[in-house]
């Protein structure tokens, strides 16, 4: 039994049709058939129905394509920790996060950790939380810095850092610098925020629910972080969202928090697949990041 005859059945399966499933694996109708044909000799079960509407999967079908999942997932997991493992046994650290966390959490720690440990090197992606789950999923990464999601993926384990407070940041002088505080003002103010679903975005939402506003009026939307266009806040009226430590980075020079007492806070979470092998160079690692976000 061959993976590929695995992955064209799970295909076929899907697809319903032997000339679909040829069309989306790239493969002839012929082969995707020669395909399943193999595996009915192989097992001496039918594996399909032909009826005049399609292809059904028989009771030895159902259980194939279920069987072939785990396989799958197995074969997947098994090349995700060997490339794990040839990581490591270059003293390489591959790790990603959110641009929210990196100049602020990540890269304060990598420039410590490198003077101490100069033969680790690193190999880092900064994308949206989102992506890097995915990546870390797929064995790409050994780590991921981001904040806590609304559910976490089955496959991945996380470690707790504590939270992280966000302040409505806008430039030196702005009108609103001397608000006290008033909910309302902020209606009618406008917005560089995250696209919808973005942890940040939802507290600003959840925010104007509380205070009975309508949604926030968003003049520009952006899927990285916010801390990358903050040369838009100082140069305008715009008003946006930040973390504290953002505030104290290049990416907040001349940008004020509003007087407003409330507090917006999300989670930082170190991500890592729940079944795979951290190699002790990763652990290492993940106890020095530990040490340094604990303390600052």
């Amino acid at each position: 039994m061959r993976i590929e005859d695995l992955r064209v059945f799970a295909v076929l399966a899907e697809a319903q049709s032997l000339h679909r499933a040829a069309q989306k694996t790239g493969l002839t109708q012929s082969a995707v058939t020669k395909i399943l044909q193999r595996l009915e000799a192989e097992f001496e079960l039918p594996l399909v129905d032909r009826g005049g509407r399609g292809i059904e999967l028989t009771a030895a079908g159902r259980l194939l394509l279920e069987r072939a999942a785990d396989v799958r997932e197995s074969v997947a997991q098994t090349y995700a920790e060997m490339a794990a493992a040839k990581s490591a046994s270059a003293g390489r650290i591959r790790i990603g996060v959110v641009p929210a966390l990196l100049e602020s959490a990540l890269l304060p720690t990598v420039a410590r950790y490198t003077t101490r440990e100069a033969a680790i090197s690193f190999a880092m992606s900064v994308q949206v939380s989102t992506l890097l789950f995915e990546e870390l999923k797929d064995g790409r990464l050994d780590l991921a810095l981001c904040f806590k999601p609304e559910s976490t993926p089955d496959e991945l384990n996380s470690d707790d850092f504590g939270p992280q407070r966000y302040r409505i940041a806008v430039r030196r002088g702005h009108p609103l610098t001397n608000a006290k505080g008033e909910p309302a003002l902020l209606q009618s103010a406008r917005w560089l925020l995250p696209v919808a679903g973005h942890g940040m975005r939802q507290l600003v939402e959840k925010y104007f629910e509380r205070h009975g506003l309508g949604a926030p009026q968003i003049v520009v939307e952006t899927d990285a972080s916010t801390s990358l266009l903050t040369s838009l806040v100082r140069n305008s009226d715009l008003v946006t969202m930040l973390t504290d430590r953002m505030l104290e980075t290049a990416a907040g020079r001349d940008l004020v928090a509003l007087p407003y007492e409330t507090e917006f806070e999300s989670r930082v979470q170190l991500f890592y697949r729940r079944k795979a092998f951290m190699s002790p160079v990763v652990q290492k690692f993940r106890t020095a990041l530990h040490a340094a976000l604990a303390s600052s």
